[in-house]
């Protein structure tokens, strides 16, 4: 296990690109203002200060770009890790709440290609809103703001809140989420030659997947992540069981939504890919041999470890399940740990 002491340099992380993905660990501003990193291939923990995570508010994406706000003036930028590139974007006129999640994605046309009228878009997990500009017009465009409507969330004895997306992909320029009602999944459609961004939202029914025990309790899926993979739309899913009055995982698998059929097929067999799983409804596909990764595995390093810094590799193929995590102790955080993914080499930030 290797550590090294902090490196201020903005092109550190383009040096460890042969590393990714990588598990960062933000200390914030203090002691030092630095991150630590977790190459999940072969174990090696680096520390750097990385300008852009400094006053700066960052949104990883499951593309590989990072949403960069400045906590002064607002202004945005997309930042690519592995080369430090920057795109300039619109500066907002509030800065986002703290449960947000980013998505960079085509709508130009039906190849998930990078071009100038991708979307990027925000969308707040505790309301129902969304941001989003094009990459075209760089930071002279503007930032967009469309409401939905999900109905309400009620439970007794607290406030009534209005319910929001907690879970959504980009496939081939369309934002797929899973909808309050039951078994519905919703579709957010973006159009290249509007003047200005907005989606249009379609949905359709398509059973959720469930698990049947051979002492005949169905059980649903506790957790779940939406992502793309190969320009399909899956579903990761987790389910557990209570014992004693405390969650015990009991299986775990991937599904491919027939859009044919509009139905959710299991898989064991992803392909030479991992998926890479995170706090907030984080999920992204990343090539496996490449990066040095078993093939068919996903990490999922999120809040049921707790405050452990670990993270569980599920094996779709057999069906295993370990836990895995830094060598060394961590020191406090700011944030839960994240991912930063490699960049889609077809990506493109011209505006």
């Amino acid at each position: 296990m290797e550590s090294n002491k902090p490196i201020d340099d903005p092109g550190s992380l383009a040096a460890a690109a042969a590393s990714f993905p990588l598990l960062v660990y933000d200390h914030g501003e203090q002691p030092d203002n630095s991150q630590t990193v977790l190459s999940v291939a072969d174990g090696s923990l680096h520390t750097y200060q990385l300008p852009e995570m400094r006053n700066f508010r960052c949104l990883e994406t499951p593309q590989g770009l990072v949403l960069i706000i400045d906590a002064a003036s607002l202004q945005c930028s997309l930042w690519n890790p592995l080369t430090g590139e920057k795109m300039p974007l619109p500066a907002m006129d509030e800065a986002p709440s703290e449960y947000c999640r980013c998505l960079v994605a085509d709508t130009g046309s039906s190849r998930p290609e990078w071009n100038p009228d991708s979307l990027v878009l925000v969308y707040d997990l505790s309301r129902p809103e969304l941001l989003m500009c094009r990459i075209r017009g760089g930071a002279t465009a503007a930032w967009v703001r469309q409401f939905y409507d999900m109905g309400l969330y009620e439970v007794p004895g607290k406030p009534i809140t209005e319910r929001a997306i907690h879970y959504m992909a980009a496939v081939q320029g369309v934002f797929y989420y899973l909808e309050s009602t039951p078994n519905t999944i919703g579709a957010l459609f973006s159009f290249a030659d509007d003047p200005e961004p907005g989606l249009e939202l379609v949905t359709f029914n398509a059973k959720l997947p469930e698990l049947d025990r051979k002492d005949g309790v169905t059980l649903r899926a506790t957790k779940t992540y939406l992502l793309e993979h190969s320009k399909d739309l899956f579903l990761f899913c987790l389910f557990y069981k209570v014992v004693d009055s405390t969650l015990e995982l009991e299986e775990f698998g991937a599904y491919m939504m027939d859009l044919t059929k509009k139905e959710w097929i299991e898989v064991d067999n992803i392909g030479d890919a991992v998926f890479l799983l995170g706090p907030r409804g984080f999920a992204a596909s990343c090539p496996a041999t490449e990066h040095g990764l078993k093939k068919g595995c996903v990490y999922h390093a999120c809040d049921d470890l707790g405050d452990s810094n670990d993270y569980e590799i599920f094996d779709l193929k057999e069906g295993t399940r370990e836990v895995a995590g830094p060598n060394q102790d961590i020191p406090v955080l700011s944030r839960k740990p994240f991912w930063l993914v490699p960049v889609h080499p077809d990506v493109n930030m011209n505006s």
